[in-house]
């Protein structure tokens, strides 16, 4: 029995591909997973060996999941010497679901999406033989749309990236080569919060394009390559520059309200350096298209990158905390990206 979606975290996220006789096919393409339903419905175990070992040889890339429905003892046997002799059984789960309903775990690797939803099987209700094609043709749409985005984005060459990663090597190269005069120039553009106040507002912009070390450089830049090409290509050159500049200028303030809240309260008055407040203002921005009600990204692209996107915010967050890190810059780009792209009418790249 193939279930509706909606039953489980398994079915919220896997995407029915095809139906054939005693076999179905559903995959997670944004997590490089497949799974196979093979009903055993009481084939000679000759004839379930061969079924299954046709699955299994076929498995190229990715994690393979395999499911037997119904069966008893033999069917768990054969199972389990299908797995040793399948080709890639470091990348395979095997399991079986018995008459009962029970789903027992063969072998090799866990799918928790899968364990979950069986434990709600109880609450599924059976597709009927008119929904299958209407789930198979909306992955297979899917699948189309996210293959044609995938292509779009990549025909865009990232002009603006490349000019703001070049800035920075540039402003780097000049002043860290330049002695005394270069460090006294490098203080003058960075952000301290007593002398924005006293009227250098460039400092709250300029700071973004200056660095405190190689190290600090190099992984801003990889960070700014990586995350800006993509939003470049997706918001297009003038909004994604506006979101860049403006969450590096929303940065530049908060850390300077924080400093100058430090030393109201009798602390040292301190300067800061980074691109990483415009760079989380990037990190913002994504997260408000793939958190946002206006569709800009394909359901399959959106999905897979709001899980990546959280994780990376979660351990971006910790190491603001650490020593040395101006968290205002980070949070308060952040903010302004977040804003900015929430509040923005934005397209597709084929679209604009």
């Amino acid at each position: 029995m193939l279930a509706k979606p909606g039953v489980g975290r398994a079915a919220d996220r896997a995407n029915l591909v095809a139906v054939q006789d005693s076999l179905a096919v559903l995959e997670w393409p944004d997590q490089g997973k497949g799974l196979v339903v093979l009903d055993h419905a009481g084939s000679p175990p000759e004839d379930f060996r061969a079924a299954v070992d046709r699955v299994l040889q076929a498995h190229q890339a990715g994690l393979l999941f395999l499911v037997a429905v119904g069966g008893g003892a033999e069917v768990h046997a054969i199972l389990a010497d299908a797995d040793r002799a399948a080709p890639n059984q470091d990348h395979l789960g095997v399991y079986q679901l018995t008459e009962e309903g029970r789903l027992l775990r063969v072998a090799g690797r866990r799918l928790t999406a899968l364990e979950s939803a069986a434990e709600r099987l109880g609450q599924a209700q059976a597709l009927t033989p008119d929904e299958v094609p209407e789930l198979i043709a909306r992955s297979r749409r899917e699948r189309g749309e996210a293959a044609a985005f995938a292509q779009a984005v990549a025909k865009g060459f990232p002009r603006f990236t490349f000019a703001l990663v070049a800035v920075c090597f540039l402003a780097f190269a000049l002043l860290e080569g330049s002695g005394t005069r270069g460090q006294a120039i490098k203080t003058w553009l960075s952000d301290g919060s007593r002398e924005v106040w006293q009227g250098e507002l460039w400092r709250v912009f300029t700071y973004a394009f200056l660095h405190a070390n190689t190290t600090h450089l190099l992984v801003n830049m990889l960070a700014l390559y990586s995350l800006g090409g993509f939003l470049e290509a997706l918001l297009g050159g003038r909004r994604y520059l506006l979101i860049y500049c403006a969450s590096a200028v929303g940065g530049g303030i908060a850390t300077a309200l924080a400093g100058a809240l430090r030393v109201a309260m009798g602390g040292l008055p301190s300067y800061s350096v980074g691109a990483s407040g415009a760079i989380w203002g990037l990190m913002g921005a994504t997260l408000a298209l793939v958190l946002g009600r206006q569709r800009v990204l394909p359901r399959l692209i959106a999905r897979g990158l709001r899980q990546r996107l959280l994780l990376v915010l979660v351990i971006n967050v910790a190491l603001s905390f650490l020593p040395g890190i101006d968290l205002y810059a980070h949070f308060g780009g952040g903010l302004v990206g977040f804003l900015l792209a929430r509040g923005g009418r934005l397209t597709r790249p084929s679209e604009s």
